[in-house]
C-alpha cells in the first residue's frame, strides 16, 4: 500500500529529466489523483506527449473522486479561498491525500500548507 500521493508537479519532474523527482517515484511508488492524470493531459500539445503520459499514469494506482473527498475539498476551499487562495484543485488533491491517510509530496507545500490534517512531504 501506498505511503504518498504524488503531487501533479512531481510527475512533471519526472517527465522533464529531474533525477530527484524519478528515484522518489521508483523509491516510493506513490498513488496520484485523478485529478493528477487530468492536469497531465491537458498539458499535452500532441498524441506523441498523451501517449507518454497514459504509459506514465498506468504505473500508478490513481485514487479516485467520491463524495468524501468533494465534500472535504469544497470544506478546504470554503475555508481557505478567500484568505490563503487555495484552489480547487488542489483542494481536490489535498482531500485525496487526507482521505486515504497518505503524505503529499509536493514541490509546492506553501499551496498546501493551511489545510488541517495534511502531511506535506516537500
Amino acid at each position: 500500500m501506498a505511503k504518498y500521493l504524488a503531487d501533479t508537479n512531481i510527475l512533471i519532474d519526472h517527465l522533464r529529466g529531474n533525477n530527484q523527482a524519478t528515484g522518489f517515484l521508483i523509491k516510493n511508488s506513490p498513488s496520484i489523483s485523478i485529478i493528477t492524470v487530468i492536469e497531465l493531459i491537458q498539458g499535452c500539445r500532441n498524441q506523441k506527449e498523451l501517449d507518454q503520459i497514459n504509459t506514465l499514469v498506468s504505473g500508478f494506482e490513481t485514487l479516485h473522486i467520491d463524495y468524501s473527498v468533494s465534500h472535504l475539498a469544497a470544506k478546504i476551499v470554503s475555508c481557505l479561498y478567500l484568505s490563503r487562495g487555495i484552489k480547487f484543485l488542489d483542494a481536490l488533491i489535498a482531500a485525496t491525500a487526507i482521505k486515504h491517510q497518505l503524505i503529499l509530496k509536493t514541490q509546492d507545500s506553501k499551496h498546501f500548507k493551511y489545510i488541517k490534517d495534511l502531511k506535506t512531504l516537500p
